[in-house]
């Protein structure tokens, strides 16, 4: 099941940090950044907190500002979870039964619905002589937190893939990420 929701920096922040419900699990299941986008900014491997706040209030590691635009951080949209979560059955199998084939099968099905949603649905606003368009950019940044348990302590696979509100152009500029068309095709179309 798929769940999407916008974040800003300060709900981010908070949410993902050492206080939150899940750190005791971030050694059983490591952070990881994937994207092209992420991978044009340097970002590769484990989620590193700086880095992580940096991308949320429209930074690239260097300093570098991903928007077109100057945006008050309040009422920008930092970044959209979408939110991966196995079925009961399935995180039983992974979870208790510590079958690795269906934890490994999870990790896939996430990787291979981020590259989708990468390939088809990244895609950022220009403006041009015949007014505003979307452009596809094939590129996001995502840092991905898989999780074991729900908030009342019961087994559940699932994973955020929080994808940052940035994408970047061919010719290298930085744009915000438009994630309409990523949440209108939850369901993926053949």
């Amino acid at each position: 099941m798929l769940s999407t929701s916008n974040l800003s920096a300060a709900q981010a922040e908070t949410y993902y940090t050492k206080e939150d419900y899940y750190s005791a699990e971030e050694a059983a299941h490591p952070t990881k950044w994937v994207g092209k986008g992420a991978a044009s900014l340097g970002l590769a491997g484990v989620v590193n907190q700086q880095e992580f706040s940096q991308m949320l209030s429209g930074q690239a590691p260097g300093g570098e500002m991903l928007t077109g635009k100057v945006i008050d951080p309040e009422k920008r949209r930092a970044a959209t979870d979408f939110t991966f979560s196995a079925p009961k059955s399935v995180s039983i199998a992974a979870l208790v039964q510590q079958d690795a084939r269906v934890l490994e099968a999870h990790h896939q099905a996430v990787a291979k619905a981020l590259s989708v949603l990468e390939e088809r649905y990244a895609q950022t606003r220009i403006s041009t002589e015949a007014g505003r368009t979307k452009v596809t950019t094939e590129n996001i940044a995502a840092a991905v937190f898989t999780h074991s348990t729900s908030r009342e302590a019961e087994p559940q696979l699932h994973s955020h893939c929080v994808v940052m509100n940035a994408t970047q152009l061919a010719d290298g500029r930085w744009f915000s990420l438009s994630n309409e068309a990523a949440i209108a095709n939850q369901k993926l179309q053949r």
